[in-house]
């Protein structure tokens, strides 16, 4: 009796062992189903298409240096210019508008502050920094609580020491790095805007 019972167990754990190997077959067929049938469809994973579409969002380094001299371009007309703060012709200008000055003439479209700029695109380490990505600074001497208070275009990398372009209250448009105790002391982040 003991022996039958044994067996009776194992008989019942062999049948529901095979119906779960069953169930999960099926529910992975039904998985491969539906993902073959939104192929056909074109469709993707939604997780798929949001990777693709972070991944291109930001052009190739070619490219990005090839906008990035228009950018350029635009600042360095404006070389000279006094800071005038609200200011956006070459009469008197900050260092905001010349932002958005230059990257519109390139066809990019940036809000009119520092700060609202540093929230455009994606943080870049300083080794990753391109010309074209754009550079804050927080100088402590503006009692504010504002994350940024300063913006620079980079304009070259070179061992090592990023230089940028920017408005500067002291000196108008100018060339900086930072290099310069002035500004590393100050910086706060690079931000990749296309």
């Amino acid at each position: 009796m003991l022996i039958m019972n044994k067996i009776g167990v194992n008989i019942i754990y062999l049948f529901v062992l095979t119906i779960l190997v069953s169930s999960c077959n099926l529910f992975r067929y039904g998985i491969e189903e539906r993902k073959r049938e939104k192929e056909k469809l074109g469709l993707n994973n939604g997780i798929e298409e949001e990777k693709k579409k972070g991944e291109n969002k930001y052009l190739n380094k070619k490219e990005h240096i090839k906008t990035a001299e228009k950018i350029l371009s635009t600042a360095r007309q404006y070389d000279g210019a006094p800071y005038k703060l609200g200011g956006e012709s070459k009469k008197g200008i900050d260092c905001s508008a010349l932002v958005m000055i230059s990257y519109k003439n390139a066809g990019i479209d940036l809000p009119r502050t520092s700060i609202e700029q540093s929230k455009v695109g994606k943080s870049v380490s300083v080794k990753e920094a391109l010309p074209g990505d754009l550079i804050f600074f927080k100088f402590k001497k503006y009692k504010n609580h504002n994350p940024v208070n300063h913006v620079g275009i980079v304009t070259k990398v070179s061992n090592n020491t990023v230089y940028f372009y920017h408005a500067s209250t002291s000196l108008g448009v100018t060339e900086s790095s930072l290099a310069e105790s002035y500004y590393s002391d100050v910086f706060v982040k690079v931000m990749r805007v296309y």
